[in-house]
């Protein structure tokens, strides 16, 4: 019956790690530009990045979603190795399933730096994590001691995630992390690729309509901004954010007055665009001006 048990939640751990990764893994690829941005890119839209998460989610986030035991609950009587994916994505359907929850606690638990003692309910889960921050990033265990005392002495401090992925920006190629964006990496795999799929689908429609027909056929002005509008803030916190940036990178006349007015005619003052949209803010100032492009072409 043991043997039993422990093989029906390998084939559910197996099932539920392929369909999360392959999810969060698609999705970034379709805010991926295809284009050379003229600047560097966040985190998510990054190829580097994409790599890195997929390993980072298997040997951190997975393990504590796993061990958690509404999640173990899931598993019944299913026989995984047939139907379980099929009955997987039922229980992915709820919008409060015990997956998606222990997915954004396991984020949470290892998003900020914390006290590490030796005593306590807690202390062997967190060497564990030490021990998987250590692997994944390359830090030295010289480098933990600077930061807190003694590596697992009592009132060590073990870096969190944003620490270290902040510190892993520079070395990659994407920009550093802020705070709060634990936020989009916990609600990666609520959001459909098939969902950006079809948001970048229409965009592109939309732009080769307004720009590129002839007159008697073409959309009216401001239909493309009217739909990164409306993706914008359809989609989940900061995916639309990110399609438009993406725009910015990769369709012709999404360019930097383009992005100027849409920024204006998306936050009230300057600061409003720069907490709401803060890539797409970074990502603009980098942009060059279209009309000195053709100055210098005529040149």
């Amino acid at each position: 019956m043991a043997a039993n048990e422990n093989e029906r939640f390998d084939q559910f751990a197996a099932v539920l790690s392929i369909e999360l990764l392959e999810r969060t893994k698609k999705s970034m690829e379709l805010l991926a530009p295809e284009q050379q941005p003229c600047s560097i890119l966040p985190f998510i839209q990054t190829p580097s990045f994409v790599e890195f998460y997929q390993e980072l989610v298997r040997v951190g986030i997975l393990p504590v979603v796993l061990s958690r035991r509404p999640v173990r609950a899931i598993i019944g009587d299913v026989d995984w190795a047939r139907e379980g994916r099929e009955y997987l994505l039922t229980v992915l359907d709820d919008r409060s399933n015990a997956v998606f929850t222990a997915w954004e606690y396991a984020w949470d638990s290892l998003w900020d730096e914390r006290k590490v003692g030796q005593d306590g309910g807690s202390g062997t889960q967190s060497r564990q994590k030490k021990g998987f921050f250590s692997a994944l990033f390359g830090r030295k265990r010289e480098e933990k001691v600077g930061r807190g005392g003694n590596e697992g002495g009592e009132g060590g401090v073990m870096a969190g995630l944003h620490i270290m992925l902040t510190e892993l920006a520079e070395k990659r190629g994407f920009l550093p992390l802020f705070h709060d964006d634990v936020r989009i990496l916990k609600a990666l795999p609520r959001l459909k690729p098939g969902r950006v799929a079809q948001a970048w689908k229409e965009i592109s429609q939309y732009h080769h309509q307004e720009f590129y027909l002839p007159e008697p056929e073409q959309a009216k002005p401001g239909v493309t901004s009217d739909c990164l509008q409306k993706w914008h803030y359809n989609l989940p916190d900061k995916i639309g954010e990110f399609l438009v940036l993406k725009a910015a990178v990769d369709l012709e006349h999404v360019n930097k007055p383009f992005i100027a007015k849409y920024i204006r005619q998306s936050a009230r003052t300057q600061e409003e665009a720069e907490k709401g949209m803060p890539y797409l803010s970074v990502y603009w100032k980098s942009m060059r001006n279209p009309a000195l492009l053709a100055e210098r072409h005529t040149l």
